[in-house]
């Protein structure tokens, strides 16, 4: 389970959703381009949101399913 709190990691797959709905399959190479850039500006925190952001998104692109996935 993740450690970051609960609302932090509800707004990532809340975006990473958005992204992927809005751009289908660029959703992860934009969430990199946007971690990419605020890098650049020194934003270290926000790059590492956005970077949890592309793997959220990698993971509703995926076609399997998690192995820690409950199916109910």
């Amino acid at each position: 389970m993740s450690t970051q709190p609960y609302f932090l990691q509800a707004d990532i797959l809340r975006t990473a959703g958005l992204l992927v709905e809005t751009y289908g399959e660029m959703a992860v190479a934009g969430a990199f381009i946007r971690a990419d850039q605020l890098k650049a500006r020194g934003d270290g925190q926000g790059s590492q949101r956005w970077i949890r952001v592309a793997q959220a998104a990698e993971n509703l692109l995926s076609e399997s399913r998690p192995s820690d996935a409950v199916v109910h």
